[in-house]
């Protein structure tokens, strides 16, 4: 297939702009889409985002690059899209165990079971840090907002542990509290197993003392 001139600038299709160019309202396209994005998943974390093309992504799909372009109109439209998708899953991963009562669990046990959770789920889509590094490096209104959706399941989780902390102030503590669990996950990932499981567990005692003062004050990290 010949290359694309788009793929080496990472520019726009013919048209559009926006992370979908045109939202699908049929299950035919909507399946399309998620070809795409499970195709772009598989590229990105077997060469990098720098290194996947439009061209490869739609091959890998079994679809061809106009195609492509009816949906997404460049591949950092692609890239925002997957990150999303990668959110909203960590978010319901973090959802259910909020239904199973984690917000009542001492806290060290807690954290370790996030960290843990997002480290299963990261080293499962090899394609995520890759996503990660990408969108958080841009100062795009998507990549601003990329953790918002994680970062209200542990206000609320932070709510249920101590009501009488200001919402202002425990939007922030949630706010660290991803920023720095992505990050550091993310880190671990490329790292062999032994020193991914101890910064792991640096982050667990780092975040468990920055919470312990207003979140669990009768607790000793």
């Amino acid at each position: 297939m010949a290359a694309n001139p788009t793929d080496a600038q990472d520019g726009p299709g013919p048209t559009g702009s926006g992370p979908v160019r045109r939202p699908p309202v049929q299950d035919r396209g909507r399946r399309r889409v998620e070809q795409i994005l499970d195709a772009a998943a598989e590229v990105i974390g077997e060469m990098g985002v720098d290194n996947a093309t439009t061209n490869m992504i739609a091959a890998r799909a079994s679809t061809s690059v106009g195609v492509l372009y009816r949906f997404f109109p460049h591949k950092r439209a692609i890239i925002e899209m997957l990150a999303m998708r990668y959110v909203h899953e960590t978010e319901q991963i973090l959802s259910r165990q909020e239904q199973a009562g984690i917000a009542v669990w001492p806290l060290r046990q807690a954290v370790e079971w996030v960290l843990h959770a997002l480290t299963d789920f990261h080293q499962a889509h090899p394609a995520y840090q890759h996503v990660y590094r990408a969108v958080r490096g841009s100062s795009s209104p998507e990549s601003i907002a990329l953790l918002d959706h994680t970062r209200v399941v542990v206000d609320r989780l932070l709510a249920l542990r101590a009501r009488h902390v200001l919402p202002q102030d425990r939007e922030w503590h949630a706010t660290t509290v991803v920023e720095a669990a992505h990050a550091l996950v993310v880190q671990a990932c490329a790292l062999t197993p032994d020193k991914r499981a101890r910064l792991i567990e640096e982050t667990a005692l780092m975040l468990t003392r920055y919470l312990t003062p207003d979140y669990a004050p009768s607790d000793r990290a």
